[in-house]
């Protein structure tokens, strides 16, 4: 069975969204890499450098927010699981995991007073680049790491499969947010330029270690 989920990551508030789960028969394999094409028509665009027009001018998003532009990333996931009975119980594990994340760009938005623009860009990109470093940090996760669904019955365990799946993502993006918000707060939204350059340093030291490039 083939399931997909979504998270949506942006730099104050993470959303999990559970999508229409994509059901197939067993021995159907699973994508082997994301579906970009679909992605991008859909809004959904790789990892990438930042610029202006990656954020459409919306002013009737939050009118009276004082924000005058907004980065969202996504973490797309989807899974294969494979059940066996095991003393009279079934146990659903995941068999095949794909993780792809990147830019949301239905979401990310600009204001048109808001002129400092390209001055922005390196602090929205250290959003995003946080939000892809959790991404990594969930698809890079062993199968026998991930959690076991178990239940009565094989619609039981891949129910209980996908609960435990979600709550994993739940957790990984509570984490980002954390690092989200202490990046806000540190650099004062990018105000202080000392504490960004230090931030983005690290950020990209990060990045080269985790094999994470444009």
């Amino acid at each position: 069975m083939n399931q997909q989920r979504s998270i949506f990551v942006h730099k104050w508030v993470f959303i999990l969204l559970l999508q229409g789960a994509a059901l197939t028969s067993w021995g159907q394999a699973i994508h082997e890499a994301p579906p970009w094409k679909e992605e991008i028509a859909k809004g959904y665009f790789p990892y990438h450098r930042l610029a202006v027009g990656d954020f459409p001018i919306n002013d009737a998003v939050h009118p009276g927010n004082e924000m005058g532009m907004y980065t969202m990333g996504f973490i797309h996931y989807r899974f294969k699981g494979h059940w066996i009975m095991q003393n009279g119980h079934v146990l659903d594990r995941v068999t095949e995991w794909l993780v792809w994340s990147g830019f949301n760009r239905n979401k990310s938005w600009r204001k048109s007073w808001f002129k400092p623009v390209k001055e922005a860009l390196p602090h929205e990109q250290g959003h995003l680049d946080i939000s892809e470093l959790h991404g990594r940090h969930l698809a890079e996760m062993p199968l026998d790491k991930l959690p076991l669904g178990e239940g009565a019955n094989p619609q039981a365990a891949s129910a209980d499969l996908g609960r435990k799946l979600q709550a994993l993502a739940e957790r990984v993006t509570k984490e980002a947010q954390r690092e989200q918000d202490r990046y806000d707060a540190e650099t004062a939204h990018g105000k202080n330029v000392s504490k960004q350059r230090e931030w983005s340093a690290a950020i990209q030291a990060r990045l080269k270690r985790a094999g994470i490039h444009f």
